[in-house]
């Protein structure tokens, strides 16, 4: 089955959530192809002026930025969330309502939770604990509370 690919899944007769990885917008491979694409010109400039220090004043590593309530900040791999949280997004057959966030916060395990759509959401694992054990935990009590 293809990444994220829910053609070739049944389609549910019942209440049901299926889950995928979160992919982290931030950590993909154009920030390693403008890296990269970077050295190569330094390493050519260098040879051509053979003056090393000159270089590097005039030429900065390419940096991807994100504008947050404290302003820009560089994304670096400290900075991103995929690096510090076990995240999963589930996907309803059911509307999500505001009861729902406390529903999934009251789960054992659940770090943090954010209703994206009205039948998506990404949950948050906390590292102690075991992804698909919590992920059975919401399904089930989200569904119990829209089977009732």
């Amino acid at each position: 089955m293809a990444k994220n690919d829910f053609s070739s899944l049944p389609e549910p007769n019942t209440y049901d959530i299926y889950w995928s990885a979160w992919i982290d917008a931030y950590n993909n491979e154009e920030v390693e192809k403008v890296k990269q694409k970077y050295r190569e010109t330094v390493e050519e400039l260098k040879e051509e002026f053979l003056e090393e220090e000159l270089i590097e004043d005039f030429y900065e590593q390419p940096y991807k930025t994100i504008m947050t309530p404290f302003g820009i900040l560089p994304i670096t791999e400290q900075s991103l969330a995929s690096n510090h949280f076990k995240l999963w997004v589930g996907h309803c057959n059911f509307k999500l309502l505001e009861k729902h966030y406390e529903i999934i916060e009251n789960c054992k395990g659940v770090e943090s939770i954010d209703i994206l759509t009205p039948y998506r959401f990404r949950l948050g694992i906390g590292m102690m604990f075991e992804d698909r054990e919590i992920m059975n935990g919401v399904k089930k009590a989200l569904i119990d509370s829209v089977s009732n």
